[in-house]
């Protein structure tokens, strides 16, 4: 879990950097951090990404070639267990404001119980703020689809919005069937806690093609 963890936080930088090069932007205008300090001494903060008008995709040869890579979505060939995958986001604000970028990791691993478990990672960088490193299990396979020969992301495979518009996609490790706050930069430099990623569906097409927005509810303490 350790190596996967490292491998997606680096790769999640690596990632976000080759984003912040191929888009570059203005000068930064910093908002107004959403932040609700809570009753026990801890924040709550949540973070949005609208999909898919938010996904970013690294339009190379290079990545091409040694990837597949469509719609946003790039596919790294993995071993029986199943592919990896790498999406890109803008990051938002609960206000609907554009604060960053996000990179998710989703890859197949051991799970606790036995079996394969769907584990994702997410990177978010805020350049005004810093970074934060999440980790969680899957309550879903959130791995991507081959759909006639390409490859679509879970939300858009057919039947995944079958039994419910709003799902919650963390399942641990920590308690409660939360994801893990593992650590962060600049701000977030210290913080622990746990998360909660929910997808809300808002349309769905004939084609199974999704729009709807993904919801990033942290909980977290600063280490004394």
């Amino acid at each position: 879990m350790k190596r996967t963890f490292l491998f997606s936080f680096l790769a999640g930088i690596a990632l976000t950097v080759a984003v912040a090069a191929l888009f570059p932007l203005p000068r930064h205008e910093r908002f107004v951090s959403q932040i609700e300090s809570l009753t026990n001494g801890g924040r709550g903060e949540e973070f949005q990404i609208r999909w898919p008008q938010d996904r970013l995709g690294l339009d190379s040869d290079s990545t091409r070639t040694q990837m597949g890579e469509t719609a946003g979505l790039v596919v790294m060939p993995g071993d029986v267990s199943g592919p990896a995958a790498v999406e890109l986001f803008r990051l938002r604000d609960v206000q609907g404001n554009v604060i960053g970028l996000a990179s998710r990791l989703t890859a197949p691993m051991p799970g606790r119980r036995g079996g394969m478990q769907s584990v994702s990672n997410w990177t978010l960088a805020i350049p005004s703020r810093g970074s934060l490193l999440l980790t969680q299990e899957n309550g879903a396979d959130m791995g991507p689809v081959n759909r006639g020969g390409s490859w679509v992301a879970a939300a858009d495979a057919p039947g995944f919005w079958a039994t419910g518009s709003r799902y919650r996609i963390s399942a641990g490790p920590a308690p409660g069937g939360r994801g893990r706050v593992i650590d962060g930069s600049g701000e977030f430099a210290g913080l622990s806690g746990d998360y909660s990623e929910v997808w809300e569906l808002e349309e769905l097409g004939t084609d199974q093609r999704s729009e709807g927005l993904i919801r990033l509810s942290t909980l977290t303490t600063r280490a004394r």
